[in-house]
């Protein structure tokens, strides 16, 4: 599903069920070069318990339009805490 954000529409992966109001919601957000896929599994299973859930793609990647966030646009420095060194 699309959601329409004032800048770029944003893609929400629902685990093959439609959003029913009605149900209980659960929001999945994805890290830095990752996609809605890396919730695959708990998205449908949860889509097929009585919830819904949203597995969205932040801005630039996978199915949502835009460009991602300018701290995700290069590499960690060594320095950074997201660094393996």
């Amino acid at each position: 599903m699309l959601i329409q954000l004032p800048t770029n529409p944003l893609y929400a992966y629902t685990g093959g069920k439609p959003f029913n109001p009605a149900q209980p919601t659960a929001v999945f957000i994805h890290g830095v070069l990752n996609d809605h896929s890396v919730w695959i599994l708990q998205t449908r299973y949860l889509a097929h318990h009585g919830w819904n859930v949203l597995a969205i793609d932040l801005p630039g990647h996978c199915k949502s339009e835009g460009t991602p966030h300018k701290a995700w646009r290069k590499p960690p420095t060594p320095s950074s805490p997201c660094s393996t060194r």
